[in-house]
């Protein structure tokens, strides 16, 4: 994540009052997140996952409904696309009805952003977002400060199907500023109190940290760990490959933000000897797709409206996710293409929710670029977060004092654009690698569809054929 003001400040203080800070910070977290909103919202959906599909398709169309006269009557875009296409807000009753307007795209996101807001929203409300996307573009966000307790209390419902409560300590692997990046020696952790959280930071999993992040955590007794799927498995690995067990497994490890490969998930359930819950969301707050106690994925249908959308080329259980918001009243949106891909299940879930279930998601898919320090970095989305008239980017390390970064540039792309981005890569990388970046038409899929943010041709993945079903270790 970049670097929020102030940073260099915080880089200078000791580590227990960066520590002061992150509780701090935490306590502003824990307000906007856990709130009367979070606690109704949780409630509701404690009890709504059990209803039949009938009764979850009449309150997505109630939803819809409402969303979609507030959307004519309020949003300058969706009222332009309605007029053009000769619709009133009566003629889309039903989710079957959203088939008669356009797919909304991440570059009309960009370019038409302040069209998409809804005029007359008290500003006292509004709260500002932004997120890297599956594509590794910048794309700028507005929402109700209701939205993220909505999203959270979906996320928790999801936890709860896994014994977990809110407020329990746990352990938590992803990407904010919390440790400097020119502080590469332990401790790589920081401490968030007001929320029970120990925050490891993903930039500095290098091999030399891995021993004191072991030894720190083998003092920590908590229910449960949570983060990046990348960021975990390499954590994992490395127990593994020390034939290391902690001392205290946390019962649950949840995942999130991106795909969740098989051998991952195998990986991190025998290393930590733990269950994997796994969840699928967006920082758009359009959609949810989350695991029940089975391990099958159900669409969450009180929070987003996901149609699964056939792709040209690719076999019929192959869809893309179009979503469309049902809690974010601030900046609506409606058959949003977010750009990732399910694998659609042909059999009904034995836990008894009628929601529809996935087989498969595949989102972001996670490679690492290794530095010669020997830092393995993932999730790299937040470089591109100042840079926004890129459409598409990736990044392609083919020697260990190389990377290439690929971009495909939007028409108001210029220099600064790329003297911005370079600079954002040079903080993160250091400056024993060569950054080229070289601009393209677009960048090539998988054969299935799927787009890679980080292609490398140095990280070794030692377990990626590892089928081994998890089995306790001997002492």
């Amino acid at each position: 994540m970049a670097q929020p003001k102030g940073s260099s400040v915080y880089a200078r203080l000791p580590v227990s009052l960066q520590n002061v800070c992150c509780s701090l910070k935490g306590l502003w977290i824990r307000r906007q997140r856990h709130n009367r909103a979070f606690y109704h919202a949780l409630e509701f959906l404690a009890h709504s996952q059990w209803w039949p599909l009938e009764r979850q398709r009449d309150y997505q169309d109630q939803k819809l409904q409402q969303l979609v006269r507030h959307a004519y009557d309020t949003v300058p875009y969706y009222h332009e696309v309605m007029v053009a296409g000769k619709l009133k807000p009566e003629d889309i009753r039903t989710v079957d009805d959203l088939a008669k307007l356009p797919v909304l795209e991440k570059q009309t996101v960009r370019e038409r952003f302040d069209d998409l807001l809804s005029r007359g929203w008290p500003e006292r409300r509004v709260m500002a977002s932004e997120t890297g996307g599956t594509t590794g573009t910048a794309l700028k966000l507005a929402m109700d400060v209701d939205t993220v307790p909505w999203q959270w209390a979906v996320w928790w419902r999801h936890r709860q199907r896994f014994g977990l409560r809110v407020h329990e300590p746990f352990v938590v692997f992803a990407g904010r500023y919390v440790v400097p990046l020119q502080t590469m020696s332990p401790p790589i952790w920081r401490r968030n109190l007001p929320m029970h959280q120990t925050y490891v930071s993903v930039h500095h999993l290098t091999r030399q940290n891995m021993a004191p992040l072991t030894r720190y955590l083998q003092k920590r007794r908590v229910r449960y760990y949570s983060g990046y799927p990348s960021a975990l498995y390499l954590f994992a690995s490395y127990l593994l490959d020390q034939n290391v067990r902690l001392n205290h497994p946390p019962r649950i490890t949840t995942t999130g933000a991106e795909t969740l490969l098989p051998h991952q998930r195998r990986v991190i359930e025998e290393a930590f000897e733990t269950e994997v819950a796994d969840q699928y969301g967006a920082t758009e707050a359009c959609g949810n797709i989350s695991e029940c106690e089975k391990h099958v994925y159900h669409v969450d249908m009180e929070f987003g409206i996901v149609e699964f959308l056939p792709i040209e080329g690719l076999p019929s259980h192959i869809r893309r996710i179009v979503c469309t918001a049902l809690h974010n009243p601030v900046m609506p949106l409606i058959r949003y293409n977010i750009g990732d891909i399910a694998t659609m299940a042909d059999t009904p879930c034995p836990c008894g929710r009628a929601a529809p279930v996935v087989a498969r998601i595949d989102g972001r898919i996670e490679s690492y670029i290794i530095t010669p320090d020997g830092r393995q970095l993932g999730r790299l989305d937040f470089l591109f977060k100042k840079t926004k008239h890129i459409k598409e980017a990736q990044l392609y390390q083919d020697r260990l004092d190389h990377v290439l970064v690929r971009i495909v540039p939007a028409p108001a792309y210029v220099a600064a654009d790329q003297e911005s981005l370079l600079r954002e890569m040079r903080t993160y990388v250091g400056d024993e690698i060569r950054v080229d970046v070289q601009l393209v038409d677009d960048i090539p899929r998988e054969a299935n569809g799927k787009f890679r943010q980080i292609v490398s041709k140095v990280f070794v993945d030692k377990y990626a054929e590892y089928t081994q079903a998890p089995a306790s270790r001997s002492d």
